[in-house]
C-alpha cells in the first residue's frame, strides 16, 4: 500500500489483512466442524454450528464488500502520477486486492447460502430439529404412514376427545 492515498492507504490496508487472516482462521474451524460433523449427536450443537457457519460468513460477506468499496475507492483517489510511479508488482498487488475483495463477496455470499440451505434441511429433514418428515414413521404400529393425524374439529367426528365421559 505504499503508492495508494497516503491518508488512507495503510488503513485499507490493514483492514484487508485483518479481516482476511481472521476469515482464514475461522473458516479452518468450520472445516473442522465438518470433519466432526458425523461425531456431533447432539442436533442443539449441531444447530448451533450452522447457524454460526449462517452468521459468520454472512456478516463476513458484508465486511469483504466494505473492503471492496474502501480499497476500490482509495485506488480512484490515488492520482495518475502516483499510480504510474509505482512498480509493477506494487501496482498489480493493489490491483489484486481490490479483484480478491469482489471475489470473496461472492464467495462468503455463497458460503452463507449453503449454510441457509443446512439449516433448513436440518429444520425440514428427519434431524430430529424441528419438521417431521411428510412420508410418515416407519414400523409405526399398524403400519401407519401417513402424517399427523387431521386436527380433531376438521376430523368430521372420526376421532375421539381425550378425557371425555
Amino acid at each position: 500500500s505504499s503508492g495508494i492515498n497516503a491518508e488512507y492507504g495503510q488503513g485499507a490496508c490493514n483492514y484487508t489483512v485483518g479481516i482476511a487472516v481472521i476469515a482464514f482462521f475461522v473458516g479452518l474451524a468450520f472445516i473442522a466442524g465438518t470433519y466432526f460433523w458425523d461425531d456431533i449427536t447432539n442436533p442443539i450443537t449441531r444447530k448451533y454450528i450452522v447457524f454460526a457457519d449462517l452468521a459468520f460468513h454472512g456478516f463476513w460477506c458484508f465486511l469483504f464488500f466494505v473492503d471492496f468499496c474502501f480499497t476500490a475507492d482509495m485506488w480512484r483517489k490515488t492520482t495518475q502520477t502516483a499510480k504510474d510511479a509505482m512498480g509493477g508488482l506494487t501496482k498489480s498487488n493493489l490491483q489484486f486486492t481490490i479483484v480478491m475483495a469482489l471475489v470473496c463477496v461472492f464467495l462468503m455470499a455463497a458460503l452463507a447460502y449453503l449454510a441457509f440451505k443446512q439449516m433448513q434441511d436440518m429444520q425440514n429433514g428427519e434431524s430430529g430439529l424441528g419438521g417431521y418428515a411428510d412420508s410418515g414413521f416407519a414400523g409405526a404400529p399398524g403400519g401407519y404412514t401417513g402424517g399427523f393425524p387431521p386436527h380433531t374439529e376438521s376430523a368430521g367426528g372420526m376421532y375421539q376427545q381425550p378425557y371425555s365421559s
